[in-house]
């Protein structure tokens, strides 16, 4: 299952007849690229089929996909697409292979259902809802009937429900179903009852944020900071009076709805007095940081203390959200932590460091066996006091190697033998000999060849 948003790179595959990108978790809007295509002299793509249902997408249903000569199936309902059905796609005869109602290839609802009015495929047929303030407000909206308005406690009580509400940490927290929302802990109300402020930082809540939320009017700060919520971020929070959101520190995936992104004053997003710069203004990271990067409050902000603690140290004044490649961050949105080593600029993942350290620590063991083994040998070496030179080395017999009497020439310190020079030899049998291969018997044998050898100065001496 895809997630993210609509590739413009689309728009540069001149030959692209059909897209098919159903069922998925796409969020964002319908990019003009489908429709203009992409790259220097540009033309509208041959598209014939384009499936986009049943996804997350917001904005509006672009009038230009009617620019698309060969365009005969389009289907987008089951999103989150708001306005009107552009006039230019109703008489292009659309989805006629599908429509059961032959006259609705000339009709709007041919293409989707409009807003306010539902049907089981999101399109003709559709079952016109009654006028319940904008609870139906999506176009292509499926289903065998209009959903029913939720009033702020039944909201409260599903949201409760989805984040597992009877397992959050704290058991003060515990809402009970049906009380008012007011007397509800982390609720907060405005005078005239309606939810002004759900603060609920790190309580374990997990499962999805219920897009339902979205229809809380009043709702001005949403804190779910520091828990365990997953899907994604949904974009019907744009129909509150959000000034204040904190969603760091979760498992959410995607990017934050772009049309969630030109919501003016959430977390000052949109405020030209604080900068002139439209990129920072305008941005979702004012929102959450995106997947690969991180801030210490979880998101871009052009105001607020952490902003003032830069100034302080002579920043300039903004705190933008910074590259991480650490896991958490790559996966998730809103991350207020890296375990990143920054060397300058460069970046060290973390887990890279703790994988080398892991090998490390299992070689180890080896390493060790190794040296210790060098130096018994070593020390068994050094514990010979006679070297014995034979053509192949000084220090030891070699195993399974006779040496000749004739050849063998015994040194110690201060003195040589040579066993023409050393009395009678006649006492040593070959028995003894043979002895002498070890390294005991050679000890022994030499012990005694020293005793017959008269004391000399100097350095070396054969006698």
């Amino acid at each position: 299952m895809f997630s993210g948003t609509i590739c413009n790179n689309f728009g540069l595959m001149a030959s692209l007849e059909g897209l098919f990108m159903e069922h998925n978790r796409l969020v964002g809007t319908i990019p003009k690229a489908l429709f203009r295509g992409a790259g220097i002299g540009a033309n509208p793509l041959p598209l014939s089929q384009l499936f986009l249902h049943q996804n997350e997408l917001s904005g509006t249903l672009p009038s230009g996909l009617s620019k698309l000569p060969n365009l005969k199936e389009l289907y987008v309902d089951g999103n989150k697409l708001t306005g009107s059905i552009p006039r230019e796609l109703c008489q292009e005869r659309l989805n006629e292979s599908f429509l059961l109602d032959k006259d609705a290839t000339n009709r709007c609802d041919g293409v989707v259902c409009p807003a306010n009015s539902v049907s089981k495929e999101g399109m003709a047929p559709c079952t016109v809802c009654p006028d319940d303030g904008g609870y139906n407000r999506y176009i292509g909206q499926r289903g065998s009937e209009c959903m029913k308005p939720l009033n702020e406690v039944e909201i409260l009580d599903l949201f409760y429900e989805q984040t597992n509400g009877e397992k959050w940490k704290n058991p003060s927290y515990s809402w009970e179903k049906g009380s008012p929302v007011c007397v509800r802990k982390g609720i907060k109300c405005d005078d005239s009852g309606k939810v002004t402020v759900i603060a609920l930082p790190s309580l374990g809540l997990r499962g999805p944020i219920p897009s339902e939320i979205g229809h809380l009017s009043a709702l001005k700060t949403l804190d779910l900071s520091h828990n365990d919520l997953t899907g994604f971020v949904p974009s019907d929070l744009r129909f509150t009076s959000l000034v204040n959101l904190d969603l760091r520190n979760n498992r959410l995936e995607g990017v934050v709805p772009p049309m969630l992104c030109i919501k003016e004053g959430v977390n000052n997003n949109g405020d030209t007095a604080l900068s002139t710069d439209f990129n920072l203004v305008y941005a979702c990271d004012n929102f959450m940081c995106a997947r690969g990067s991180w801030s210490p409050i979880g998101r871009a902000a052009l105001k607020g203390e952490e902003v003032d603690k830069i100034r302080e140290r002579g920043g300039d004044g903004t705190l933008q959200c910074l590259p991480c490649r650490d896991d958490a961050a790559r996966m998730y949105m809103g991350r207020d932590s890296c375990t990143d080593v920054v060397l300058g600029s460069m970046h060290i993942r973390m887990i890279d460091i703790r994988n080398t350290i892991s090998k490390t620590l299992v070689s180890l063991p080896i390493l060790v066996f190794i040296i210790g083994f060098s130096i018994v040998i070593i020390k068994r070496r050094k514990s010979v006091p006679i070297g014995v030179e034979n053509g192949y080395g000084t220090g030891a017999i070699l195993p399974g190697r006779k040496t000749s009497r004739r050849d063998l020439d015994l040194t110690t310190s201060g003195r040589s033998l040579s066993l023409a020079s050393v009395g009678d030899f006649e006492d040593y049998s070959d028995d003894d000999w043979t002895a002498a291969d070890s390294e005991k018997g050679a000890q022994r044998v030499t012990e005694e060849m020293i005793e017959l050898a008269p004391a000399t100065n100097g350095d070396k001496e054969v006698i």
